[in-house]
């Protein structure tokens, strides 16, 4: 839904800024306006930009008043232009998709232009007569086998979805490649022949040779993701306490979101349990295991954090009251990965005395002198504090718009 602005006012962060139709008066009545991802002008309208305050601009698009407006991922098909008297003009930003179905004569009689930012996936077929149509690319444009089987989104392999294949299959996959556990690589060669890739895949070391064997010369710059042979995929937050260690899917694992290990798991269990484990996001453990944690895991120190005491854990928003200390034996160590405004009547003795350690990867708002505790307990520091005094003060002296995703003057 487009938002309005009212006259005077300052505008948070804006997605896409049209000024296609804007005038003189309507920009005269923005103060400023923030960051702007993409800003949208006419011939008439392109000298207006520069009569508007803003903070970092993405880029600009020039098009006509009568383009269409699409965002996100945009499919076109043979039904596509079919209502359509005039060729139609389109600016897309995000994700253009054009199905292998569509021919030549659809874009030449349909289309009359197209602007756009971010990707356009084409089949092969239709190279010359989209590049006719393009004025405006900001982004990548690529090409796929037309005569495959187009996939979009994820094509998942596994001990079901496989055997139902045709033998033989081909696809063009615009998404990902998914083989979350090891299947048969004789079944894997005879039911999939040739893959033509413009995303990512995820497979086991097991299954690679042979699925990077059908992928065609033109996939390119697929990301890869292989799992190490006898590893077990974890999709899922893992949370393991000393009840649920035992029934862990395997001695090593593969983790691709964050790992949580309770104080009750004892060193010696948990070495005699775990062979290894590959944490691509984030893993949280009691400082009493580190020993055992540097041996199965690599670990740095943004990825792998020991916590004394109890885990205070963020990810949303939270506000830290005085009462939480109340009930704490002895001491606790922030994680902050969301957003945390400390309680001001909180006192920054309490907090040094309490805290072990603070580890910021969000936002914290609190007073200076509750700031300057959290500083002192500061262990991993890739957020922000915030004085929450000037927070509220900025919040009182500024009238305007927030953050809008489409803003037409």
């Amino acid at each position: 839904m487009e938002t309005k602005p009212q006259e005077g006012k300052s505008i948070g962060n804006v997605g896409v800024l049209d000024l296609r139709t804007a005038t003189e008066v309507t920009v005269a009545g923005i103060r400023r306006i923030g960051n702007v991802g993409m800003v949208l002008v006419s011939p008439e309208t392109a000298h207006l930009v520069a009569r508007i305050t803003m903070g970092n601009l993405g880029g600009t698009i020039e098009a006509p008043i009568e383009a269409r407006l699409f965002s996100g991922q945009v499919i076109i098909n043979r039904d596509f232009f079919r209502d359509q008297l005039e060729p139609l003009h389109l600016i897309v930003t995000g994700q253009l998709i054009i199905e292998p179905e569509v021919q030549a004569a659809d874009l030449e009689k349909g289309l009359g232009s197209l602007h756009l930012s971010g990707q356009i996936y084409r089949p092969e077929h239709l190279s010359g007569a989209l590049q006719a149509k393009v004025r405006t690319l900001q982004g990548q444009l690529q090409t796929y086998d037309g005569t495959l089987r187009l996939v979009l989104g994820d094509l998942l392999l596994d001990e079901h979805t496989l055997p139902a294949l045709s033998e033989g299959s081909q696809f063009a996959v615009v998404g990902k490649l998914l083989v979350p556990k090891v299947v048969d690589n004789e079944l894997l060669a005879r039911k999939i022949t040739k893959l033509h890739l413009i995303g990512s895949i995820l497979c086991h070391e097991e299954n690679a040779q042979v699925l990077f064997s059908r992928l065609d010369e033109k996939t390119g710059m697929a990301k890869k993701t292989i799992i190490p042979a006898g590893f077990e995929l974890m999709e899922s937050q893992l949370v393991i306490d000393a009840d649920s260690l035992g029934n862990l899917p395997g001695k090593k694992l593969y983790c691709t979101k964050r790992v949580q290990i309770g104080r009750d798991v004892q060193a010696e269990t948990l070495d005699q349990t775990l062979e290894q484990l590959i944490v691509k996001n984030m893993v949280l453990y009691p400082k009493p295991l580190a020993e055992v944690m540097n041996r199965k895991a690599e670990l740095t120190g943004e990825n792998g954090l020991a916590y004394e005491g109890e885990l205070w854990l963020v990810e949303g928003e939270e506000e830290l009251v005085s009462s939480r200390f109340e009930y704490l034996e002895g001491k606790a160590t922030l994680v902050v990965l969301g957003a945390l405004e400390i309680d001001p009547t909180i006192d920054a003795k309490i907090l040094a005395e309490r805290l072990a350690k603070v580890h910021l990867k969000g936002e914290i708002s609190c007073t200076r002198a509750q700031m300057g505790a959290i500083q002192a307990r500061l262990g991993l520091n890739k957020g922000e504090l915030r004085d929450s005094a000037e927070g509220k003060e900025e919040e009182e002296a500024e009238e305007g718009i927030g953050n809008v995703g489409h803003l037409k003057l």
